[in-house]
């Protein structure tokens, strides 16, 4: 069976492009204000129980420094699962499209006839099997 699969996930059109954009700051903008907001209540919340500044740095300190850790281990592998995420997302997308644009070129220059053929899987089905029978 002939593999079916689209080689190149980013095809770089300006479409895909803003797909990419939007999802991953759909997920990244909240995640980055949460993160703020919870660093800053857990360390403010924490300095306000303590009446004296050096406890303040004494207790803070290694549990500052176990956060930084955490969010400078967690926070790169997140943005690459979100990218891998928004990168399949807009591929599922835009991929479909720039197939019917590039078949649809064809065949007004008529490089080819036909209908044009798309996977089992991909959007954009309905739109297709019109362009096809406008085609016949």
């Amino acid at each position: 069976m002939e593999n079916n699969r689209r080689r190149k996930k980013y095809i770089g059109t300006p479409l895909q492009k803003k797909l990419l954009f939007m999802v991953f700051a759909s997920a990244v903008i909240p995640a980055a204000i949460v993160l703020t907001c919870m660093y800053y209540l857990i360390f403010h919340a924490l300095a306000m129980q303590m009446a004296f500044p050096e406890a303040i740095a004494y207790n803070i300190m290694p549990v500052l420094k176990k956060v930084n850790l955490v969010i400078f281990i967690c926070l790169p592998v997140s943005l690459l699962i979100i990218w891998r995420i928004a990168l399949g997302l807009s591929n599922r997308i835009v991929g479909p499209v720039f197939r019917i644009e590039k078949e649809l070129d064809e065949i007004i220059q008529g490089a080819r006839k036909g209908p044009i053929r798309l996977r089992q899987k991909d959007e954009f089905r309905s739109l297709v099997d019109k362009i096809n029978k406008l085609i016949k």
